[in-house]
């Protein structure tokens, strides 16, 4: 998990930090993302169970004001 979450910060980073056309046209002035991180478990053991973990932790992150790395924990 802990290098995952690295991973997703460097990368939500280097997203915050990348000019894009019509950038400025974004709520915050800039292109922002959210991630959701999952890892294998005892309940989350399938392919499609942790993308669906993964899904839940990005719509967390997301309500909690996006541009941010939440992982999920079950």
């Amino acid at each position: 998990m802990e290098e995952a979450g690295a991973i997703a910060d460097r990368i939500r980073n280097r997203v915050a930090t990348t000019h894009f056309p019509h950038g400025k046209s974004q709520p915050l002035g800039r292109v922002t993302i959210s991630i959701g991180v999952s890892t294998f478990s005892a309940i989350v053991n399938t392919a499609e169970t942790i993308v669906a973990a993964a899904d839940r932790a990005l719509y967390q992150a997301k309500s909690e004001g996006k541009d941010r790395t939440v992982f999920y924990r079950d």
